[in-house]
């Protein structure tokens, strides 16, 4: 009966070693705590087996003893082991490092007390036992027995309240996953009890035990995953907001998630689905199918719907048809969004008119498509359209550049385009035989008296350009066309103009600027010239920096030629940092002469807030060729701050922090503001007298003169007197109080090499 106790251990114990081994090749070890828990608990589950069959199988009483005191030392780290499965399995008590740690270390003074048993006896001793007539040792409890059964029970107790505190979490699907555990853990516990207060012989507990750790393998990294992945593709599937449809091999519906139903068969009935699955074969084989995707339009309560339509098939291992499924992708929403979208990017959101680049590419496209029909380009806009938004509100403009949108598109016709190109500004191309002005100005008039009242009277604008070259960019013609807008913008008696030959040939003077410019500043045609700045004793240690175009045809080229259109493009700042450079590096040249007591002003455009980072700029140029920054000063205009005005005061303050001088240039001339002087950082006042040429109002001139000066000398600031013409000028001046002058009086700006033989 012993060798059979012994055999059944023993073969318990290989099943668990061939447990371990093909969890071993199946999942990965190292990385994965739960796995190595489990492997423990079948390796410490094998020594058990094998400690306990040598303890009854032996008859040499030590030998026995030993056997069964590792035998118990093994039962402690069994529900050591088992504690920390339960613990990595549910995720409890996972941050327990001091508990572990104290249990742990019991279990090793158990041991050390457990293997001293063969001395001192004072956990158990051997007597010999007869079962159908053959012997082995079995064993009997003394004291101490009793403290490693309570620190065994501790632990056990440890494991099902873990599994109790999980299993009253969870939802009720993973409920079962440790609950079954539960159950087969008590289990073993209770043979374990029966076997220990009993005293049966054989503890046949250590066989259950290794079935358990069998069935914990499996349940644990085989059964449940497998389980749980099975309901959450179901769960998943069913819930899907695609449509899904499968087929077996014999093109039987046998699955369709609510979603299909509710497209295809309400009722539920898959009699439906195969019908449409038949139709949509058309009598093919299935296996000459191939796995295809298409787009659909389904009708569901009276709205249409677009899906995505995919066909897949399934094959098994070795190759072999084994069904089909469809999947219904909703794809309306997304199709909506794009069509809205591609909408918004070729229109304007409030008109619903092309925008400007959708209008280029469709007024090319016209152009091209019909070579034998002549067009017109028409633009308009709204005089003075930012003081409608001020008086009337930004509501109200919205109001009346919807209702300029309506009212031409009421009077288009196919082969026509029609733009809002910006703000209040509209293009239309349209064939030349059916272009009136009374076409468009019946309409425009209705509008304008629409908005008259004793505050304003509204005045819409258009510009005619008759296309004469049909290749010449679509933007350049509508630049024509409000190029006769401007040309008109100051008349009240016009409100329509056409692009004619004076206009071309500024245009095309325009142009032809334009395209030499880059080459110019390349090729050194921009000149720096310098006028000087004088003290009121005569003395000059300061003058202004100007530009000049030296052209290699046309000589030289007044600024009033090019610095307008620069401003007006944009191209300004680069001018601007080039004649910066020059009077830096001229500087720079001055010092290596002993000469810092010379200064250079140069012009700041508002331009140049905008394609540059002025400051950057500017400290560069300094640091670069080392010159004091007080020495090239800045001038700027008031017309800096019509826009982001707390931007530029900003950039102008940590200019004048670095060490810059600031200039406020042409103050009395246009529109200046005392407002300016209270909030720009400047620090020399620079005045015009060109108020003081008419004689008629001299004395009020000198009165304003002598009033400014006393407001800027009271503000901390030096005052330049600009414009100074003749020596009664010049005397008058002298007793202001002024710090500087300049004009034509003392010199017209010079080349710089003249200048520098003259003053320096």
């Amino acid at each position: 009966m012993i060798k059979l106790y012994v055999t059944i251990f023993l073969i318990t114990a290989f099943i668990m070693l061939v447990c371990g081994v093909y969890i071993s090749t199946k999942h990965t070890i190292k990385q994965n705590k739960l796995n190595i828990s489990i492997m423990q608990l079948l390796a410490i589950g094998i020594f058990s087996c094998l400690t306990y069959s040598h303890a009854i199988s032996t008859h040499l009483e030590i030998s026995s003893e030993f056997g069964y005191a590792f035998y118990f030392m093994s039962i402690d780290w069994v529900l050591i082991t088992f504690l920390f499965y339960a613990r990595q399995y549910t995720r409890i008590w996972m941050d327990q490092y001091a508990s572990a740690l104290i249990t742990a270390t019991i279990a090793i003074l158990d041991n050390v007390s457990l293997f001293f048993n063969y001395k001192w006896h004072h956990a158990f001793y051997l007597e010999r036992k007869d079962i159908d007539g053959e012997w082995f040792y079995a064993f009997k409890i003394n004291d101490y027995y009793v403290v490693h059964l309570v620190f065994c029970y501790i632990l056990v107790a440890m494991i099902i309240m873990i599994f109790i505190q999980k299993s009253y979490l969870t939802s009720g699907f993973h409920r079962n996953r440790y609950l079954s555990i539960l159950v087969i853990f008590v289990g073993i516990i209770l043979l374990d009890v029966v076997y220990l207060f009993f005293d049966y012989p054989v503890d046949i507990s250590i066989c259950l035990y290794a079935i358990a750790s069998i069935f914990i393998s499996y349940y644990t990294l085989l059964y449940n995953p497998k389980t749980f992945v099975e309901y959450m593709l179901s769960t998943i599937t069913e819930r899907m907001e695609c449509a899904l449809i499968s087929f077996d091999e014999n093109n039987n519906c046998i699955y369709s998630n609510q979603q299909a139903n509710r497209m295809f068969s309400p009722t539920g009935e898959r009699k439906v689905i195969e019908e449409r699955f038949k139709k949509w074969r058309d009598g093919k084989e299935t296996n000459s199918i191939s796995n295809t995707n298409w787009n659909a339009i389904y009708e569901f309560n009276g709205d249409e719907y677009r899906f995505d339509v995919h066909f897949n098939k399934i094959y098994d291992k070795r190759g072999f048809y084994c069904g089909c499924y469809f999947s219904f992708y909703d794809v309306t929403g997304d199709f909506l969004a794009y069509e809205e979208e591609k909408y918004r990017s070729t229109h304007d959101t409030l008109t619903g008119a092309l925008n400007r680049e959708s209008f280029y590419e469709e007024a090319r496209n016209i152009l091209d498509s019909n070579p034998d029909v002549e067009y017109v380009m028409v633009c308009a806009n709204i005089k003075g359209f930012k003081l409608i938004n001020d008086v009337f509100g930004v509501e109200k403009g919205d109001e009346l550049l919807v209702r300029c949108a309506d009212t031409i598109r009421d009077r288009m016709k196919q082969g026509s385009a029609f733009a809002r190109l910006e703000a209040d500004r509209f293009a239309v191309l349209i064939p030349k035989n059916r272009y009136s002005e009374e076409l468009f100005m019946t309409g425009m008039n209705q509008i304008s008296h629409s908005m008259d009242n004793s505050q304003y009277r509204m005045v819409i604008l258009c510009g005619v350009y008759d296309i004469f070259d049909r290749e010449a960019p679509v933007v350049a013609m509508c630049d024509g066309a409000f190029l006769a807008i401007d040309s008109i913008k100051d008349s009240f008696k016009n409100a329509i103009a056409y692009y004619g030959d004076m206009l071309r040939r500024e245009y095309m003077s325009e142009q032809k600027i334009l395209a030499e410019f880059e080459t110019a500043l390349q090729t050194g045609q921009f000149a720096m010239f310098l006028q000087p700045v004088v003290t009121v004793d005569g003395r000059t240690t300061m003058c202004e920096a100007l530009v000049r175009w030296i052209h290699p045809d046309r000589g030289i080229v007044a600024p009033p030629s090019f610095i307008p259109l620069l401003e007006k493009t944009g191209y300004i700042y680069k001018l601007d940092q080039y004649i910066w450079e020059q009077a830096a590096r001229r500087l720079a040249y001055w010092s290596s002469l002993d000469h810092d007591e010379l200064s250079i002003s140069v012009n700041i455009s508002v331009k140049d807030f905008y394609y540059m980072d002025i400051y950057d700029t500017l400290v560069s140029l300094v640091e670069k060729y080392k010159i004091e920054p007080s020495r090239l000063k800045l001038e700027i205009t008031e017309s800096v701050f019509m826009t982001e005005k707390e931007r530029q005061i900003d950039i102008m303050a940590s200019l004048k922090e670095y060490g810059f001088l600031i200039e406020i240039d042409d103050f009395g001339s246009g529109y200046s503001s005392l407002n300016m002087l209270k909030e720009v950082p400047a620090d020399i006042l620079k005045m015009d007298m060109a108020f003081l040429a008419m004689d008629k109002n001299i004395n009020r001139g000198r009165k304003i003169v002598n009033t400014m000066v006393t407001l800027a000398k009271a503000l901390g600031m030096m005052v330049i007197i600009e414009g100074v013409e003749n020596e009664d000028q010049m005397n008058y001046l002298k007793g202001t109080g002024a710090d500087y002058l300049q004009g034509y009086f003392f010199n017209k700006p010079l080349p710089v090499k003249k200048f520098e033989e003259l003053y320096l």
